[in-house]
């Protein structure tokens, strides 16, 4: 459940001060705390991504003033969400060099690469696994480089073609959560198979 929010209305009005920083030591108790360790980033990234993803489309549900601001903040975060999902499973899991990520923002390449683990593994054949790879396409259709839901036009300043569309938030939502599940099962049950090997049990 979505904690009701205070409002910002003591701050609408600040202006920038000199001695101004963005980023200032607070004691652990109150602070965001930021790690560097790759491993606990590519854990909390995508989990982050989707919970801020769903508090905008809460949000959204239930303000309608502020409901055409936030839905680009929110479909960008679960964009991001199904990337860093794939491109954590892959980077630990995949172990070919054809399974590395890269530097890409292609959810079709990320996906085809995902797929390559899975059937390295022998998972290809998952219960809905043609639906996710629906899902994923779905996305990439609707935003193919990660900045359609960040800029007004593309670098050729022409509009992108995803749009004019009033999107059921509830369902975006609901199929988020069950992308979501997919990927940390995938995780899983990789992870038992590493072990498995491992400790031959």
């Amino acid at each position: 459940m979505i904690e009701n929010l205070p409002e910002d209305e003591d701050i609408e009005g600040r202006w920038p001060k000199d001695g101004d920083r963005l980023f200032v030591e607070a004691p652990w108790a109150l602070a965001g705390y930021i790690l560097r360790d790759p491993a606990e980033r590519s854990y909390r990234l995508p989990m982050g991504y989707k919970r801020a993803g769903d508090i905008l489309i809460r949000t959204a549900e239930h303000n309608t003033v502020d409901r055409q601001n936030i839905i680009y903040a929110a479909l960008f975060c679960y964009r991001q969400t199904i990337e860093l999902c794939l491109k954590s499973v892959i980077e630990k899991f995949g172990e070919c060099e054809a399974c590395k990520p890269k530097l890409t923002h292609n959810l079709v390449v990320l996906w085809e690469k995902f797929m390559h683990v899975a059937n390295e593994r022998g998972v290809a054949e998952t219960d809905g696994l043609e639906a996710i790879q629906g899902l994923v396409a779905e996305m990439h259709a609707a935003d193919e480089k990660a900045d359609g839901f960040r800029f007004a036009t593309n670098r050729d300043d022409a509009p992108f073609g995803f749009g004019d569309r009033g999107i059921d938030l509830a369902n975006l939502r609901e199929v988020m959560q069950g992308v979501v599940n997919f990927f940390e099962c995938a995780n899983s049950v990789f992870s038992e198979q590493d072990e498995q090997a491992t400790y031959g049990f």
